[in-house]
């Protein structure tokens, strides 16, 4: 059963403001946040998923003209996320530490793609 996207998740609105100043405009971070929403919520985390799942979107197809062709720098944004992160865990951590994600137990699919390769959750069941 899908999840249907009415707000942002309370989190996300507890942590998103931090990152206003990115966007141009309160559409474009209105599109980041129920894009956060999404990754946060919903199992299938594809932005096709993510876009079906938006309640108050009238148009199907911003959030995916956000992701492709507005004028917001992933870059800066993911620099700033290391430094909001490092920021708030100053006092979780030692002097020395590292951040480390990794994403081998999200599971990739699509055979299509050039270079893409499954990985799957060891603790899960395969049938």
């Amino acid at each position: 059963m899908q999840l249907t996207i009415v707000a942002p998740a309370p989190i996300v609105l507890e942590h998103s403001q931090v990152f206003r100043h990115l966007f141009n405009d309160h559409r474009q971070f209105e599109h980041f946040q129920n894009y956060l929403t999404g990754l946060i919520v919903l199992d299938n985390k594809s932005l096709a998923s993510i876009i079906r799942c938006l309640l108050n979107s009238s148009d199907k197809t911003n959030l995916s003209r956000f992701m492709g062709e507005s004028p917001w720098k992933p870059k800066d944004v993911n620099m700033f996320r290391i430094q909001y992160l490092t920021e708030k865990t100053t006092s979780h951590r030692g002097k020395e530490s590292f951040l480390i994600t990794d994403d081998t137990l999200c599971e990739h699919v699509g055979g299509l793609f050039e270079y893409i390769s499954r990985h799957y959750d060891q603790g899960k069941r395969i049938d």
